[in-house]
């Protein structure tokens, strides 16, 4: 689950040496679905259309259902980890945009706190720099040329999702869906510091934090991705602490 799921097709079907069934969503505003770019109704809106996927999955495959959300999709993954713990097995969060790390101009800052209030379909840049990324220069090329991506984000989205992160942080202890949570240390989009207060705060049972030291925010497209999809599998069929290569507490 990922805001840009139409650069995610290899990450989607990594996990099928497993022998899982992947289902992947476009959320409203994003990829192939519809509506204005960047835009969605509400958080709830999105959730529910989390849901609709997650019941469709349970229904067809007759297993344990895992949600795996990066960035954005790791926020929502959280979110919807807290409105229905019931609805899900487990939770892998890839660098949950908690606390935004990208730089913004002086000139745009104001515009945070005003335009959901004002203009919340207005959309803006996200300010994101592919380059930032990952190590590998490729990723940005593809970022840069996928008609699917787009850096737009409206004031009300930001306002209902990405405004709230420290409200995400502070509820983190009634989180109770076993989760793996997976962050580059040198993310230069979403701030680690977010990852790492997050798990603190948590007491949700099997949950194991793997920060990776040199690793941008796209963990799933860095040169070193092949740990932490090892760490995914490990935890997924073990599901002990010992078998994570970037397992690291937080301080």
């Amino acid at each position: 689950m990922d805001a840009r799921p139409g650069a995610r097709i290899g990450r989607a079907r990594r996990p099928t040496p497993l022998g899982a069934t992947v289902y992947a969503m476009d959320h409203r505003g994003h990829g192939r679905s519809g509506g204005p770019r960047g835009h969605a109704p509400s958080l709830d809106a999105l959730l529910d259309d989390i849901d609709i996927v997650v019941a469709r999955a349970r229904s067809e495959s007759g297993g344990p259902v895992v949600l795996i959300g990066h960035s954005f999709g790791g926020l929502l993954g959280i979110a919807y980890g807290l409105k229905h713990p019931d609805h899900i097995d487990k939770a892998v969060l890839s660098a949950p945009l908690l606390i935004p790390k990208v730089k913004v101009p002086a000139w745009k800052r104001p515009l945070t706190r005003i335009l959901p209030r004002v203009a919340p379909r207005l959309a803006v840049s996200n300010e994101v720099d592919p380059a930032l990324l990952s190590h590998d220069p490729e990723v940005a090329r593809r970022y840069s040329t996928d008609p699917l991506v787009h850096d737009r984000i409206t004031g009300g989205l930001y306002g209902d999702t990405i405004a709230r992160g420290e409200e995400f942080i502070a509820r983190a202890g009634e989180l109770r869906v076993p989760f793996l949570l997976l962050h580059g240390r040198d993310d230069q989009i979403v701030d680690p510091i977010g990852s790492q207060r997050f798990f603190a705060r948590t007491t949700a049972p099997e949950r194991a934090f793997c920060i990776y030291p040199g690793l941008y925010h796209e963990i799933f497209n860095e040169l070193e991705q092949e740990t932490v999809f090892q760490d995914i599998e490990s935890w997924l069929t073990q599901r002990t602490d010992a078998h994570l290569t970037g397992w690291n507490p937080p301080p």
